[in-house]
């Protein structure tokens, strides 16, 4: 499997602009039940090559714009989210995190921009014993963000789209 047939098989089974998040992975896991071992592992190991070029300083800082809040688990629920809304909409928002108020159509952030589900979709379609396929897994190392973290005023001047639809004083929490 190459990155190009992973990327069909995500926009082929909907997007948040359709359908649930969780109605889009039960699509993936469908469309991905009866393939061989190597085919989910193979995958599986795109998804999380994609998802680490999706690990930057700008896409951590405009998830916590829209979210009001950052953690290991949430980025990366972040970061799936965007791998959901399709190969074009990947690239452009790791290009322009920005990009994204121009396309999400959520009320609740906190509670909509979630693509948790999306980690699991292969160990769902696979009807043997899920550590056969995990053992085969590979998980590159992500980054690592070295950089003082913005005030307010510099958030706001780089994702001015994204903190004029989403930014909430009070739901901010700090990061100390």
């Amino acid at each position: 499997m190459y990155e190009e047939e992973f990327w069909e098989l995500v926009e082929s089974s909907g997007s948040p602009d359709n359908c649930s998040l969780e109605e889009q992975c039960e699509r993936i896991t469908k469309k991905l039940s009866g393939k061989s071992k190597e085919e989910l592992v193979a995958f599986a190991n795109i998804h999380r090559e994609i998802l680490c070029k999706a690990y930057t300083w700008p896409m951590l800082k405009a998830s916590f714009v829209l979210l009001s809040y950052i953690s290991d688990d949430v980025f990366e629920d972040f970061r799936n989210w965007v791998i959901l809304n399709g190969k074009k909409r990947f690239y452009e928002t790791l290009d322009n995190p920005d990009n994204i108020a121009s396309y999400i159509q959520v009320q609740d952030p906190v509670e909509e921009v979630t693509g948790e589900a999306l980690l699991y979709v292969c160990d769902e379609a696979w009807d043997g014993d899920i550590e056969d396929l995990e053992e085969e897994y590979v998980y590159p190392e992500d980054p690592v963000i070295e950089d003082d973290w913005p005030s307010e005023k510099e958030l706001k001047h780089e994702f001015p789209k994204l903190y004029d639809q989403f930014w909430d004083e009070e739901n901010v929490r700090t990061l100390n």
